[in-house]
């Protein structure tokens, strides 16, 4: 064999070998990574489970004796909050001393459960005027007149003052008698802009006093 033979055939083998190294290599990185640890997703199992809130679907069994506070906390709060005098100087009392209306409370309860939000707005119409205007509370409308009779803090918008409890008797006023919740949200801060709400329903200028708006004509008989 010649010398230009056998470098041939040396080249050729080695070659092979380094090709038959690669593949090798190849097989071996093949291996390694598949058989490196893989990051396993949970299983449907392994993942936490939502516990259900045994309440969502409590029903109220509401009764007069109920304690208000456990839904109602917005209203609760407020009979501890001195910058809340109308609900705060009535801490001492129950719910149920002034909402006496035990008809409409059972039916404005009928269906909610523990996980309702409680209405944002709790009805008024269960508040008896007459709870507040007896002789134990705060008395009627003339006498509770005689104790706010200095009142300054009752402007209209051109600053004249009004006795909030003076509640002059006119066609008007004789058809849209007030009780004392249309204008007393015994829970909210701002009496006075509930206040002024209730009389905006016909003052809608915001001024107390007739014919500063515009032009009174009397009526045809």
């Amino acid at each position: 064999m010649t010398n230009a033979t056998t470098k041939t055939t040396n080249k050729a083998l080695a070659a092979m070998a380094v090709t038959v190294m690669v593949l090798a290599l190849t097989v071996v990185l093949g291996l390694v990574v598949g058989c490196s640890p893989q990051e396993s997703k949970p299983s449907s199992s392994d993942e936490p489970t939502q516990k259900e809130d045994p309440m969502a679907t409590q029903a109220v069994d509401w009764t007069m004796d109920i304690d208000c506070q456990t839904c109602h906390t917005t209203e609760s709060g407020s009979m501890a909050d001195a910058g809340i005098p109308q609900a705060s100087e009535h801490a001492d009392l129950q719910c149920v001393q002034c909402h006496t209306e035990e008809t409409v409370l059972k039916t404005a309860h009928e269906g909610v459960t523990y996980a309702d939000k409680p209405a944002s707005k709790p009805t008024v119409i269960t508040v008896d005027a007459e709870t507040c205007q007896s002789s134990d509370c705060h008395g009627t409308m003339e006498e509770m007149a005689v104790i706010t009779a200095d009142n300054q803090d009752f402007k209209d918008e051109k600053g004249k003052v009004q006795n909030p409890h003076d509640y002059p008797s006119n066609e008007q006023h004789d058809t849209m008698n007030p009780t004392c919740t249309d204008c007393h949200n015994i829970h909210s801060k701002d009496l006075q802009k509930d206040a002024m709400m209730w009389c905006a329903q016909c003052h809608h200028k915001g001024v107390f006093q007739c014919g500063t708006c515009h032009e009174l004509r009397e009526r045809a008989v």
